[in-house]
């Protein structure tokens, strides 16, 4: 099925967590290929690349009352570690986005600055009341959503059987050798 508009509860956030400390030169190595592939010709006109929104601060949006608590948590699961944020009111098409968010997962995985990676994908809160959203705080919002840690092969299978959900902040890892 797919979506034909944006809707303002749909968030789409990736939080890339250090191995060990960044200097300005490993960030921007890091953020390179990403910017790159953003960059690149694809078939797709709204391609998964395109959806990263790179986040240095904290967003300030009159109309969306969830985007702050949002920050706050990845800032909060960030800790005092080096990471970078890419959060916005983005939708995924998962039969579209598949083969991009696979490709997206080697890339960062396969970076020794990297040691793994968050990803939350929001499609909205509709049995929710627009009002309880409005008012929802970092605690409010983390008791709507679930963890799941996994390994790169296991996240990639969750993948491929169709299994990615929505409201799950999977806690990506390397696979150990």
């Amino acid at each position: 099925m797919k979506k034909s508009k944006i809707g303002i509860y749909e968030h789409f956030c990736v939080l890339i967590f250090a191995q060990g400390i960044w200097n300005e030169k490993d960030r921007k190595d890091i953020r390179k290929p990403i910017q790159e592939r953003h960059n690149k010709v694809s078939d797709n006109p709204y391609h998964f690349f395109l959806k990263l929104t790179y986040r240095d601060n904290m967003p300030i949006y009159a109309e969306c009352k969830l985007c702050c608590p949002i920050y706050e948590m990845f800032e909060e699961i960030k800790g005092k570690n080096d990471g970078i944020l890419y959060q916005g009111h983005h939708y995924l098409i998962l039969e579209d986005d598949i083969d991009d968010i696979k490709e997206f997962t080697n890339l960062i995985l396969s970076n020794d600055k990297i040691k793994k990676f968050y990803i939350l994908y929001l499609d909205s809160f509709k049995e929710i009341k627009t009002t309880v959203i409005n008012s929802m705080n970092l605690q409010d919002l983390k008791e709507k959503l679930t963890l799941k840690t996994c390994l790169k092969s296991e996240f990639i299978k969750i993948l491929d059987d169709n299994e990615f959900k929505s409201r799950t902040i999977y806690e990506i890892s390397k696979d150990r050798y």
